[in-house]
């Protein structure tokens, strides 16, 4: 009897997983996941390329950037599966099969199918804002930050 219910159990767990993981698989599919990383990937390779060749003083470095931006862009597509691999076992761990089941209701909703059209774009709008008004900010601030620790280390 033991061993009977034990076994049922473990059919039960592995049933309740596969149908938690296909909703999982589901809702990665409703929400693009692939395409949308590499739409962001696309809409950021630009920017990132211009921020590259200005910082660079080399001029063989900054011959080869575009090469390398293709280079990483390349590798993000072949890591495409492995970070699905990965995105999936996030959800699984933060969410219950009800939630996922929500999310789903959602992103079939023509709200939550414009949210996954609009999300590149915005994600380039949020990426092109911090370059710009955020990141020089902070590198200025962390400079002068450094520069207090280092005045302070000299006078100990």
């Amino acid at each position: 009897l033991i061993f009977l219910f034990l076994l049922c159990i473990s059919v039960f767990a592995n049933g309740y997983s596969q149908t938690k993981q296909e909703s999982i698989k589901e809702l990665m599919h409703l929400m693009k996941t692939d395409s949308m990383m590499t739409k962001m990937i696309d809409q950021m390779m630009p920017a990132m390329l211009n921020q590259m060749q200005s910082q660079m003083k080399d001029s063989t470095a900054k011959a080869h950037s575009q090469e390398i931006m293709d280079i990483a862009k390349r590798t993000v597509v072949e890591m495409t599966p492995k970070i699905m691999s990965q995105t999936t076992l996030i959800y699984d761990k933060y969410y219950t099969e009800s939630e996922i089941n929500d999310f789903i209701t959602f992103y079939k909703s023509p709200t939550g199918q414009k949210s996954i059209n609009t999300m590149p774009e915005m994600m380039k709008d949020m990426m092109g804002n911090m370059m710009k008004n955020i990141i020089p900010d902070m590198a200025k601030d962390l400079a002068a930050k450094m520069l207090e620790l280092k005045k302070k280390d000299s006078k100990n």
